[in-house]
């Protein structure tokens, strides 16, 4: 006797759930922002050792004047993706202290989270705006 059905739960199966949904956001902003931070970290060291390398100045040179619009949107991206997980973060935190467990406090602490997230991101956003001299007072 042979069934058609898979031998354990797949991801088919289940409908997805804002509490996992934030989980692997939250894993995968983490990992975007570790590897922020060494390809930042590898970029700056290869401009140090390289001082007079000429190429690596003018392809700096090209980044920065020709192409600044993706070097904005890939801070702007950081930052948001910086902002989620801080804010999932002390999410978390309150859960480690016993508070906001229940189900219903899960998923309303769990919109509360996102907005204040996104609120941090526009805020950031703004003000790096207004440092560059863009916006005037």
């Amino acid at each position: 006797m042979k069934i058609n059905r898979p031998l354990s739960p797949h991801l088919t199966i289940y409908k997805p759930q804002l509490t996992s949904t934030f989980s692997i956001l939250h894993r995968i902003s983490g990992a975007f922002l570790a590897t922020m931070v060494l390809f930042s970290t590898f970029f700056f060291k290869i401009g140090d050792l390289s001082l007079t390398f000429y190429h690596f100045y003018q392809y700096l040179f090209f980044l920065t004047f020709h192409l600044n619009w993706v070097i904005i949107s890939l801070v702007n991206f950081t930052l948001l993706a910086l902002c989620y997980h801080m804010s999932n973060g002390v999410r978390h935190l309150l859960w480690d202290l016993g508070l906001f467990l229940e189900l219903s406090k899960v998923y309303t602490s769990g919109i509360i989270m996102l907005f204040c997230a996104a609120f941090l991101a526009l805020l950031n956003i703004i003000r790096q705006h207004w440092s560059n001299g863009q916006i005037p007072y």
